[in-house]
């Protein structure tokens, strides 16, 4: 994938990113405002904890959105563009370290000790790089699998570079299961839940 592109696609995948932090603060904003005026005229007693706990709990849904945006940006990369991120990762390895595949150096450990250093680099580069590059280390044990699949294709080292990055890019695509990228639907709403329980104990008994 060519710069340009992984630019684009990472700059699609922040969208993602940050409309989930924002519908979730926004979310939490307004869920508390609604909460704290319901039962402040429903309760015989005014509670400043109640008060306390709607003021601080859209702090709360802004983390829940960054965890969920960057599962969202994650799945985003690597349903519609996984195999393009393999590819770009896998032509930036061989460029960082062109003898990589020789026979004297396909071995899986120096494999995962490379690309993590790539990834390192990588992820330092901009925020939405270190979301995506968290979430596939958390989803998917994307170093190792790559190692294996290198250290199996070295063979393909023969060929043009771009037939080497394009082969092991889709034999690493193929071990992507989309089904464990799905984001976690329950803590939303274990915390939608968790906060009205909160309010409605703190307004009615303490």
């Amino acid at each position: 994938m060519a710069i340009k592109s992984i630019l684009n696609v990472t700059a699609l995948a922040g969208v993602k990113f940050t409309s989930r932090i924002i519908g979730y603060t926004a979310f939490g904003l307004i869920f508390n405002l609604f909460l704290f005026l319901y039962f402040s005229n429903s309760s015989s007693r005014h509670s400043g904890l109640m008060g306390a706990v709607t003021l601080f709990a859209p702090i709360v849904y802004f983390f829940i959105g960054q965890k969920q945006g960057a599962a969202a940006a994650f799945r985003f990369i690597v349903e519609k563009h996984g195999e393009d991120l393999s590819r770009f990762v896998m032509g930036k390895l061989l460029d960082a370290y062109p003898s990589i595949l020789d026979n004297a150096q396909a071995k899986s450990a120096v494999i995962q000790e490379k690309l993590s250093t790539l990834i390192a680099t990588l992820s330092e580069q901009s925020r939405i790089n270190k979301a995506i590059f968290s979430g596939l280390m958390s989803k998917f044990d994307f170093v190792a699998v790559a190692a294996r699949v290198m250290e199996k294709n070295a063979a393909v080292a023969n060929g043009s570079r771009e037939e080497t990055v394009n082969g092991i890019a889709a034999a690493i695509r193929a071990e992507f299961n989309m089904d464990d990228l799905k984001p976690d639907l329950r803590i939303p709403a274990m915390l939608v839940g968790g906060n009205f329980v909160l309010v409605f104990i703190c307004a009615k008994f303490l």
